[in-house]
């Protein structure tokens, strides 16, 4: 078992959709199921949902090992569902964010991403594919006070931006298994997928 906290992030506002794409059927369930499942299966010993809606907390507390963390500033952005869900959890060795728009994730990307930061835990875990920066990322619990500090929508950017020298890459060969769903285009492309 892995001693990290994923942090579920699931209180956007889905902007470029136009309506909540969590709650969108996409192949057998919704969306925002899949990751929920991934993450029931994986090896993670902390499991933290934060959301701002009312179903996605409802099946979230009937899985096993769940916290569940209501969001009522989802209008804050991205800084709200961390700050929330890095003071809803316990010591650890790392935070993992991940958000739940993502329909493809795998419960063994999950470990796969953990055994990854479990080589060197004072780095920053980051997925990527043909150089371009994805999630879930992990960073060390030395980094809990700058996980705290971030406001507005802009997520862990800046802490990778401004601690190159403890970013580790993680290639993935797979795009799909990192592909979130943000338009409506998206949704229609891989909906058939």
């Amino acid at each position: 078992m892995f001693n990290i906290t994923c942090i579920i992030m699931a209180s956007g506002l889905s902007k470029r959709m136009g309506k909540n794409k969590l709650l969108l059927q996409f192949k057998e369930k919704e969306i925002f199921k899949y990751v929920l499942d991934a993450v029931s299966l994986s090896d993670i010993s902390q499991r933290i949902v934060v959301s701002s809606y009312d179903e996605i907390l409802n099946y979230a507390e009937g899985l096993k090992n769940f916290k569940i963390v209501k969001n009522n500033e989802n209008s804050l952005g991205q800084s709200k569902s961390i700050s929330l869900g890095v003071n809803n959890s316990n010591i650890c060795d790392g935070f993992m964010f991940l958000p739940c728009d993502m329909p493809f994730m795998t419960h063994s990307l999950i470990n796969d991403i953990c055994s990854f930061f479990y080589q060197d835990t004072k780095c920053i875990t980051v997925p990527r594919i043909d150089k371009k920066n994805s999630m879930p990322t992990i960073f060390p619990y030395s980094l809990k006070a700058d996980l705290l500090n971030i406001s507005g929508d802009v997520g862990g950017r800046e802490i990778i931006r401004s601690n190159p020298k403890i970013i580790r890459y993680i290639d993935i060969k797979n795009p799909l298994l990192l592909q979130d769903i943000d338009t409506k285009e998206d949704y229609i492309r891989f909906k058939n997928i």
